[in-house]
């Protein structure tokens, strides 16, 4: 008898099923620990359900985790230019996603309900370091992409605690523009002269 693939028979809120089991794996998981598979059959689905739904593993936890944004899709974008132009596009990408009055709330509420559940902080860290680190340090070359990537990790999110999560006034009452001005060059300094990787090889 061929098995049926797709939505189960009986079962009107298979999406409901398949983000509640991704919730739990990614908590107790974490992002890099959990597999499409494993959510698929918590949930009891066929995992290629998973991806009609929801496209990818990023797009899973970006719904599972109610993100607004694919956070590594916007810095892949901003990464789509000469190096030299890294710091500042990627810290407009990152302001004008958490300015947002309607997205910075639930993004920093999501790092909160993370970093506040057992385990919690390791999933959203986790993604952090899948999808921003990676991009990042994927787009460089040599033995140093790695500490150069880490480092413009470090000073964004060293910002982002400062403006959205702790509220510092200083920080927060600044605009946009003053806050790249004053960022940029801690950024900077962690890709000069880095020579961006070979994306055709």
């Amino acid at each position: 008898m061929n098995k049926v693939r797709g939505r189960r028979a009986g079962s009107p809120d298979t999406r409901a099923q398949i983000l509640e089991a991704a919730r739990d794996r990614f908590l107790s998981g974490g992002y890099a620990g959990t597999s499409m598979r494993a959510i698929a059959a918590d949930a009891g689905v066929d995992v290629a359900l998973l991806s009609y739904h929801f496209s990818s593993k990023q797009g899973l936890f970006a719904a599972a985790m109610e993100l607004p944004v694919r956070p590594g899709e916007l810095i892949e974008h901003a990464l789509d230019a000469p190096v030299e132009q890294w710091p500042g596009r990627i810290l407009r990408t990152v302001l004008r996603v958490w300015d947002d009055p309607e997205i910075g709330p639930v993004l920093a509420q999501t790092v909160l309900v993370s970093a506040t559940q057992e385990r919690g902080a390791g999933g959203f860290v986790e993604f952090l370091e899948t999808e921003l680190l990676g991009r990042i340090r994927g787009r460089l070359a040599g033995r140093d992409a790695d500490a150069r990537a880490t480092g413009v990790l470090m000073s964004i999110a060293g910002l982002l605690m400062a403006r959205y999560v702790v509220k510092v006034p200083s920080v927060a009452a600044k605009s946009s523009e003053e806050i790249v001005r004053i960022v940029t060059p801690s950024i900077a300094i962690h890709l000069r002269g880095a020579r961006l990787r070979d994306q055709s090889a």
